[in-house]
């Protein structure tokens, strides 16, 4: 469902929402360089809004993208697939508000380093599920799912995976959090 126009306003908003959230985390990356280089701001809070923003992703991107006919509505999904995608979606949700109360409910240090772990359980789990695509058949996306992302280089058109770019991202931002903890 490649066509804006065979789309949701739903599905239209979800990619219009994805497309946003990824600038504000651009935003808050560059912020922290600036926090880090130039104010007293502690390490430790600058990677707590750098998880914080990987939390918003996973409890409202995710299900903005997920809940509607590219996924948990897909006509094309057998209610079992779907039912499966409705239980990971709502588990990434309740890890994430868990992760926010750990950072800014229940702040330690032990807490802080869990959300870090939390967030790589998604993220490996997610590239050990790529990795192992061709075991169970699988594809990165249906003819009726949600598009890739086209980039233009050098005279030439990428197709990147939103689900790849989205992971490969999170996994940067989430191990310069780490970096900046350690530091």
């Amino acid at each position: 469902m490649f066509d804006p126009e065979q789309r949701s306003r739903a599905f239209n908003f979800a990619l219009r929402a994805q497309s946003m959230f990824g600038t504000i985390i651009g935003i808050t990356i560059l912020w922290s360089f600036y926090t880090l280089l130039f104010t007293d701001y502690s390490h430790i809070f600058i990677s707590k809004i750098l998880l914080t923003m990987i939390c918003l992703g996973f409890a409202i991107i995710t299900p903005l993208i997920d809940f509607n006919e590219s996924h948990a509505t897909n006509p094309l999904w057998t209610g079992h697939a779907r039912f499966h995608l409705v239980w990971q979606v709502n588990a990434m949700i309740f890890t994430a508000l868990l992760c926010l109360s750990l950072l800014w409910v229940f702040d330690t240090f032990f807490n802080l380093l869990l959300v870090v772990a939390l967030n790589f359980l998604w993220i490996f789990s997610f590239f050990a599920t790529a990795a192992s695509i061709k075991l169970y058949d699988g594809e990165f996306n249906d003819i009726n799912g949600v598009p890739p992302i086209i980039i233009r280089f050098l005279g030439k058109e990428i197709e990147i995976d939103r689900n790849i770019q989205a992971i490969s991202a999170i996994f940067v931002i989430n191990s310069y959090a780490l970096l900046i903890i350690l530091t």
